[in-house]
């Protein structure tokens, strides 16, 4: 009797001192990523000139920001090593060591998921060389001064050598389309490879979540933006 007055008790106090405190951030971190995910930010609408598109796309829970290879800045992309047959140059920000174990997502287990939210780790840029473009892509309209707040933010992104220059990870991409590049920054439950894009869009000047860990918060935005009224440069008179 004593003995399972003892296990009763030792059950009590693991729901009251752990489990309830777990659930309790669990669902307030739920509800407050739901709640900031559908709260829009409140851009200065750019009175500029157009350019070529950018493009957000989802795997349907990372997002990536897609460029066109002539809207990069021509040093950054002479680093990246861009071959002549690519149009699109794909970028993602996350866990390192969550990119080099999960290829795919079958391929996730509890210690790298575990690590990559809870625990301080480096992070990568995963570089993606794109032939054409695809019609699931979210298309966003940019003016030069938008497009040059973007290029700075990426680039920004990633860790560089004492001589100013990109660093590629130990581990290969996971075909030859893609690289791996040390990044800055941590990955975290608050700050992940969603927010790391929706930070881009606000460094754009861009409608977005007010803060989205989920890639649907940062879509929900852009598929319900009012078109931004930015005219197209005149065409030359021939």
């Amino acid at each position: 009797m004593e003995k399972q007055n003892i296990i009763s008790g030792l059950g009590k106090k693991f729901l009251k001192n752990i489990l309830f405190p777990l659930l309790t951030a669990f669902f307030i971190y739920i509800a407050a990523a739901l709640i900031l995910s559908f709260t829009p930010t409140h851009p200065r609408e750019k009175a500029c000139h157009s350019g070529p598109p950018i493009f957000i796309t989802s795997n349907g829970v990372h997002l990536d920001i897609i460029i066109p290879v002539e809207s990069l800045e021509p040093e950054f992309r002479s680093q990246l090593q861009v071959p002549g047959s690519i149009r699109y140059i794909s970028f993602g920000w996350g866990d390192k060591t969550f990119y080099q174990k999960t290829p795919e997502w079958k391929d996730l287990s509890i210690p790298v998921a575990f690590r990559a939210l809870f625990l301080k780790s480096e992070t990568a840029m995963h570089v993606t060389r794109i032939h054409r473009r695809f019609p699931d892509w979210e298309e966003i309209n940019l003016c030069s001064e938008q497009l040059d707040a973007l290029n700075r933010y990426i680039e920004n992104s990633f860790k560089k050598s004492s001589e100013g220059k990109i660093q590629k990870c130990a581990f290969p991409g996971y075909t030859s389309s893609d690289d791996f590049y040390d990044a800055k920054g941590s990955f975290s439950l608050f700050k992940t490879c969603n927010v790391w894009t929706s930070n881009a869009l606000k460094e754009t000047g861009i409608k977005t979540a007010v803060w989205s860990p989920f890639d649907f918060g940062v879509l929900h935005h852009l598929h319900n933006r009012s078109l931004p009224k930015v005219p197209r440069r005149p065409e030359k008179k021939r």
